[in-house]
């Protein structure tokens, strides 16, 4: 079984160990024609019922339910059903919302089936961040620049979930986000104005070359960095992780790259892993769901490395690789150097739809805070890399750039 088989099923599963949800099939009548519906009632109640997150985009749960309702009648085939999920989820505004299926024609998940990160601002859409490495970034596109058109389609055309006046910027930066995307049969195409001109670029995924869960390398002498990626779900993480700090404790210094963690993963995973930079038991974020509060820990290894941490971050830190950033700096003392995360909304749970066999919607149940209470989502790197040194840098890594200086300061 393939590796990425194998964090999909975990990712699947994991969302944070409760009760299974009753299968609603047996509690209603499936046919064509009642079945987008029904589908996408449980869907609504799932978010009203469990969901302590108001929608991205600001509006309320009907005004995501109620334009959907006779698309949802006319739905006969499969593929129509699903768009009206899909609809509802895209409503929803929040990108750890989704779905368990897709098809070619579905979106890709952000930020995991994503190269380039933007925001609203000021009546613009803005690059922030375009990953190293990808198809978007050897084309020229380069934080700053301002999108004019997706798909041969003028940005400002772009639909937009349903939101209030107030949460306008957000909306259009989670559709933005969306349509740089694509889907996964298609790669979205962008147009956007620099200070030389417009750039055009295809939003290709870049192809994985490291199959290896982790690896290590000596950029320095006396500093060792580990790069996770993107295997937070992928049970054989810890022992290969034990491996590599076998080399690497004899360092004065660690850089623990998360940048490559978009899909999230699972905090039995990722405790093992933090575990080698902690002392004692250590408290390293905090859950809230309904009325009850508490505090998750993770114990330190007695051969523990007892050196200096940095951990480097960047919007596809995400979900599980947020919650090591914020629990590494609270419980080991580590810095953060990078950009903003992907700023993922709680943990996930998935609720079994009762007609499209198979078919949960995914969202958050409990809502996770670092040790000083701070939503997790909001949580910003101690030392922040810019857009004009990331644009600056072109080819080049620049947050490994600056957290090598802040090493070799160290």
């Amino acid at each position: 079984m393939s590796r990425l088989l194998i964090v999909g099923l975990l990712l699947s599963l994991c969302a944070c160990a409760v009760s299974p949800k009753t299968d609603r099939s047996a509690q209603v009548n499936c046919t064509a024609q009642t079945a987008a519906l029904l589908d996408l009632e449980a869907a609504r109640d799932a978010v009203r019922d469990h969901m302590p997150y108001s929608l991205g985009g600001g509006a309320r749960l009907e005004e995501a339910f109620t334009p959907l309702q006779a698309q949802a009648q006319a739905a006969r085939t499969s593929a129509e059903h699903l768009r009206v999920l899909e609809s509802f989820v895209f409503a929803i505004a929040d990108h750890h919302v989704g779905l368990s299926t897709n098809s070619a024609s579905s979106p890709r998940l952000v930020p995991t089936g994503s190269s380039v990160w933007a925001d609203h601002r000021d009546g613009k859409w803005v690059v922030a961040q375009v990953r190293p490495g990808s198809a978007a970034r050897q084309a020229g596109l380069r934080e700053g620049m301002l999108i004019t058109r997706v798909n041969g389609v003028a940005a400002d055309a772009l639909v937009l979930p349903p939101h209030s006046p107030e949460s306008s910027a957000a909306a259009a930066g989670f559709a933005m986000r969306v349509a740089l995307a694509g889907t996964h049969a298609q790669d979205a195409i962008v147009v956007a104005q620099g200070q030389n001109g417009p750039v055009e670029a295809r939003l290709a995924l870049a192809e994985q070359t490291n199959a290896e869960l982790a690896s290590l390398s000596f950029p320095s002498s006396g500093i060792a960095l580990i790069r996770i990626n993107n295997s937070l779900g992928d049970g054989d993480l810890p022992a290969t992780f034990a491996l590599l700090m076998s080399r690497a404790r004899t360092a004065r210094l660690i850089l623990l790259d998360l940048r490559d963690t978009p899909s999230g993963g699972d905090s039995s995973i990722a405790k093992p892993i933090m575990s080698w930079f902690v002392q004692g038991e250590r408290v390293y974020q905090r859950h809230r769901r309904g009325d009850r509060e508490w505090a998750e820990t993770v114990l330190g290894r007695r051969d523990r490395f007892d050196g200096h941490l940095i951990v480097l971050v960047d919007h596809w830190t995400g979900s599980m690789g947020e919650g090591m950033a914020i629990g590494l700096r609270s419980a080991a003392g580590a810095t953060l150097v990078g950009t903003s995360m992907a700023g993922l909304r709680g943990a996930i749970e998935p609720f079994p739809l009762p007609c499209l066999a198979g078919v949960s919607i995914r969202i958050p149940v409990e809502q996770l805070f670092t040790t000083e209470g701070q939503p997790r989502e909001f949580a910003a790197p101690d030392v922040i890399v810019g857009e004009a040194d990331l644009a600056a840098a072109g080819e080049s890594d620049a947050i490994l750039a600056v957290a090598m200086q802040q090493a070799l300061e160290r």
